[in-house]
């Protein structure tokens, strides 16, 4: 009986320190910006994305240390810390790294879980830390340098399977998930109030041959392998939008946009299922061979790859959302039935003019192309 009674009173004062930890006044503010989307990726594992809101209530600049993943048991499944939190730290529109945060300022924090196929929990925690500057004046009233939370809720609803939008060997994922760059560090402040990520699994695609991506000094379109190249419906579906007549621009330096719809150029919006949209994006003016009410199948041409829009280099910009919206659509994770990846690209060593690729070949299926890899798709 005195036992029972001594586990009793363990577990109340258990429950009150737990209870006065969380009533600790704290430097950091931290919420999921939505809930955890999983995506099985093409090197077999699932990657888990979410982006944490870290707040600074603070007049004084705060860093982050390190952030912890666990599940709901409190094992530790990843932690972030060093180089690999300063890149994935970041301002929430500009993409600046940096695991400092500016006085009474906010950054995202970006996570890639990975794990074993099937394995994701219901729910993830967190242990995040941080520090102050050394003369802080108001240091004394934190009394722990760390948060515990938040929790982030995982969407596991499966991936959407459909067809490549492009044919053929030696496509280069150049932008896409699940690494920091531009399309996967995307945030959109909508409405005044929500954080949107429109890019989080959209791909842009370049074509390769012999280690580059153009001819001669690529200032030109059609010194561009992936120019002109068809893209085409990746399910069955219905026309919801099209833009054409934006003029080709000059690659190498992105245009300023002028108007809203000059973002992504000539573009083709394709409803592939209720609240699932196909994106497509840098299109060639004159290409497209649809317009708004098509009907299309899987496989059908649709228009030629440009050089639209505020666009770098001729390439495929291509997403599905849950809107037929380049900014306001939450971004969907998707995969393809079938297709080959043989090699990923360095790179932090390669050059726009030649690239290091690391030959990897491998059959995929269900699955969706990685930031960085190259592909044959039939």
């Amino acid at each position: 009986m005195r036992f029972c009674l001594m586990i009793a009173a363990s577990l109340v004062l258990g429950s009150v320190a737990s209870a006065a930890q969380r009533d600790q006044p704290t430097a950091i503010q931290v919420s999921p910006v939505h809930a955890a989307q999983i995506v099985r990726g093409d090197d077999g594992m699932d990657h888990v994305e979410y982006d944490l809101l870290v707040t600074s209530v603070f007049p004084e600049p705060v860093t982050l240390t390190s952030v912890t993943v666990l599940d709901p048991a409190g094992t530790q499944l990843m932690r972030i810390e060093g180089d690999a939190l300063t890149a994935a730290t970041q301002t929430l529109f500009s993409h600046t790294a940096s695991v400092v945060i500016p006085a009474s300022a906010a950054v995202a924090v970006e996570v890639d879980l990975v794990l074993p196929p099937d394995t994701a929990p219901q729910y993830l925690t967190h242990r995040i830390a941080y520090s102050l500057k050394a003369d802080s004046a108001l240091a004394p009233m934190i009394t722990g340098l760390q948060v515990d939370a938040p929790d982030v809720a995982i969407d596991h609803r499966p991936a959407i399977v459909i067809k490549p939008p492009v044919k053929g060997d030696a496509w280069l994922v150049s932008s896409a998930c699940c690494k920091p760059n531009v399309h996967r560090d995307l945030r959109i402040a909508i409405g005044g109030v929500r954080i949107e990520t429109a890019e989080t699994f959209a791909i842009d695609w370049a074509r390769v041959k012999n280690n580059r991506i153009f001819d001669g000094d690529g200032s030109k379109v059609e010194q561009h392998y992936a120019f002109g190249e068809p893209v085409f419906a990746v399910a069955d579906g219905t026309v919801v939008s099209v833009q054409d007549g934006k003029p080709e621009t000059a690659p190498n330096a992105a245009m300023q946009p002028k108007t809203l719809d000059d973002y992504g150029g000539n573009h083709v919006i394709i409803e592939i299922a209720a609240n699932v949209f196909a994106l497509y994006a840098h299109l060639h003016p004159g290409s497209l061979t649809v317009k708004v009410g098509d009907v299309v199948a899987a496989g059908a041409p649709l228009a030629r790859i440009g050089n639209t829009g505020p666009s770098l280099g001729p390439h495929l910009h291509f997403g599905i959302a849950d809107r037929p919206d380049f900014f306001a659509g939450r971004s969907l994770p998707f995969v393809f039935d079938m297709f080959t990846t043989v090699g990923e690209v360095d790179f932090a060593v390669s050059e726009a003019a030649r690239l290091v690729i690391a030959p990897r070949p491998r059959q995929v299926r269900l699955a969706y192309p990685l930031y960085g890899g190259v592909q044959n798709y039939p």
